[in-house]
């Protein structure tokens, strides 16, 4: 039954495939021990007139500001909405558009700290505000956002407990295939 009700969201129109790059600039305390690093990112995404949905992955290494061989590695998979508003329209092409777009996402990501042969891992949920331009032509859509993510952690202060929360700023392009 279930490959019944997959055939016809297979076969009509929506399905993206897209990568991204970008840069991320650490803040909330990570800029004084942190460089910016380059971004790399996939999504799968689903769309629905101007709502999409997206499954995606992206890659960073944050390096330390001074000269030692520290490397924060950031990877985090997510699961997020997107909303287009479409601001105008080619005259020659009826699928050729562009506009802005506002997005959220909420995932996890597996942080790892490495200096020398010392490694350490943890992870930490994480929510993302963006707002983005696109342009869309024919089967292929082309982005440029600022992220706003904010990842969180749980400390223990004593007997209770204190929620941290850390931000990264990230510029990113992307480009996306829409079958």
């Amino acid at each position: 039954m279930l490959p019944l009700v997959l055939v016809p969201l297979l076969v009509s129109a929506g399905f993206e495939v897209g990568g991204r790059i970008g840069v991320v600039f650490p803040a909330s305390g990570l800029e004084t021990t942190h460089d910016a690093a380059a971004l790399f990112g996939a999504n799968l995404g689903y769309e629905a007139g101007l709502n999409r949905l997206t499954l995606a992955y992206a890659y960073s290494g944050l390096q330390a500001r001074q000269a030692s061989p520290y490397r924060f590695d950031l990877h985090d998979l997510s699961l997020g909405y997107g909303r287009e508003f479409v601001l105008g329209r080619a005259l020659s092409r009826a699928d050729s558009y562009w506009g802005f777009e506002a997005s959220a996402s909420a995932g996890l990501g597996l942080l790892g700290r490495t200096f020398n042969s010392a490694r350490e891992t943890g992870k930490a949920p994480y929510g993302a505000l963006a707002v983005g331009f696109f342009q869309r032509q024919g089967h292929s859509r082309v982005m440029v956002a600022l992220d706003n993510v904010v990842f969180s952690e749980s400390r223990p202060a004593g007997n209770t407990s204190s929620v941290s929360l850390t931000y990264m700023l990230a510029i990113k392009g992307g480009v996306a295939y829409v079958f």
